[in-house]
């Protein structure tokens, strides 16, 4: 199959460089550009009114070329006028010492400044899925090896700092680490401290999902290493599986003709590696887990901020806006802009209580404190579950949706599809996060 090459086309533009991430986000998500167009990156300290450079992340099979749909109507804008001459492409490498964060114009991440009101496009998302043109299927084979070495490098390491884990990314040429972070703890591969300063790799988990032959099917968690599959491979029907658009390390899935196999697997790898049967894990999940108000009393509460010496802007649904001291309920971002036009924090406050927490999680709060209705679609034929994009679950929560396959969820235009999700793992979590899904009762 062949390769898809990320590279990045370098423009010049004087204006409102938050307009103008607005606008061409708006645009990739109009005219479904996602797999082409994945981020946007913004010359450090760029400014209104002063001329500043920015450079599109393109993704093609031949570097260098613009795919026709992009050409036909994002670049119709007139933010692309001028291009920078003489650098058809360029790498992440050259142009890194002067852009800052990336935005991200397709997933909706602590990264993005300016999110457009996503309408969803259909009451049963199942029936977009064979003529969505995101195509998921796009393997990037080069960047999933990466990310299968890093997390063999991770395994090895055992545990470390934050910054060891993004210099490692950088050195296999792995760009934006905390989502990289995010979805290998939603794969159960790795942890991260409350404080957010160190992660340490999980333990060999074998974790038993629900199979639709009469083979007993289980995938692979937590440490990786080429001398476990090596094992796996003589002793059980092992298979890769590579993730939606190759941006994870390939899911392990063995097969075994009973559970017996798996029982004597176990005893018998345990005499060289750390490992357990960790069981119906999408299940367990879903039944420890606690209802919403629990979750978030759970949370980390920073102590000692004075409000007065930050600026705030508070999300009111769809956005973040400018306010002044935080004193409703609320998702804020904290800022300090005599040291950076980076927030400090994103925080959930209520009551006098600063909530720390993954980013997903402090906006369902903040969907459900202004009320706004979450729902979600399930199909009972094929257990996948569909949750709009800007509702993606709590972390913790979306866990439990992943492991029921060892696959990440799949982008069908403004909704997330979850794979092989039984029906009773759905309810439970849709209950507990007051979740309406659609003629199903949630009363558990």
């Amino acid at each position: 199959m062949p390769q898809i090459q990320r590279w990045y086309k370098g423009f010049s533009y004087r204006g409102n460089p938050q307009e103008l991430v607005k606008q061409i986000s708006e645009q990739v998500q109009r005219h479904n550009l996602g797999k082409f167009v994945p981020l946007l990156r913004v010359e450090k300290g760029a400014k209104s009114r002063k001329q500043f450079y920015f450079f599109l992340a393109v993704e093609s099979l031949q570097e260098g070329e613009i795919p026709t749909e992009v050409q036909s109507t994002l670049l119709q804008l007139s933010f692309f006028t001028s291009a920078i001459k003489g650098s058809p492409s360029l790498t992440y490498e050259q142009i890194k010492p002067m852009v800052g964060v990336a935005h991200d114009v397709y997933e909706y991440t602590n990264n993005i400044p300016y999110q457009p009101v996503q309408q969803l496009t259909c009451d049963n998302p199942f029936d977009l899925i064979e003529s969505v043109s995101i195509n998921n299927s796009l393997i990037d084979i080069d960047m999933s090896r990466r990310y299968e070495q890093l997390l063999y490098w991770l395994s090895a390491l055992g545990s470390g700092t934050w910054e060891s884990f993004k210099e490692a990314c950088a050195a296999l040429k792995i760009e934006e680490p905390r989502r990289i972070l995010r979805r290998l703890r939603l794969l159960g591969y790795i942890e991260f401290s409350p404080d957010g300063y160190r992660w340490s790799i999980a333990r060999i988990a074998i974790v038993k999902i629900l199979s639709d032959s009469n083979l007993q099917e289980f995938i692979l968690c937590g440490s990786r290493s080429i001398n476990l599959l090596e094992k796996l491979t003589h002793q059980t029907t092992l298979e890769l599986i590579n993730q939606p658009r190759g941006e994870a390390p390939p899911c392990v899935r063995i097969q075994a003709d009973n559970p017996s196999i798996i029982s004597n697997l176990i005893e018998e790898l345990s005499k060289e590696f750390s490992i357990i049967n960790a069981g119906e894990v999408s299940k367990l999940l879903a039944n420890i887990l606690p209802e919403l108000i629990t979750w978030k009393q759970s949370l980390r509460n920073l102590q000692g901020i004075v409000p007065s010496l930050y600026e705030w802007e508070l999300f009111d649904g769809n956005d973040f806006v400018s306010c002044a001291l935080p004193r409703e309920t609320g998702m804020y971002r904290m800022y300090n802009t005599k040291i950076s036009d980076r927030p400090l924090h994103t925080l959930f406050y209520e009551n006098g209580c600063w909530f720390q927490g993954d980013w997903y999680g402090l906006r369902f709060l903040a969907l459900q404190h202004i009320g706004q209705q979450c729902i979600a679609r399930y199909e009972v034929e094929t257990k996948r579950l569909a949750i709009p994009v800007s509702q993606r679950l709590p972390e913790i929560y979306e866990r439990a949706l992943v492991l029921a396959s060892g696959i990440l969820p799949k982008y069908f235009n403004s909704w997330l599809l979850y794979e092989n999700v039984e029906r009773d793992v759905m309810l439970q979590i849709c209950y507990k996060l007051h979740i309406n899904c659609g003629g199903e009762s949630t009363h558990v």
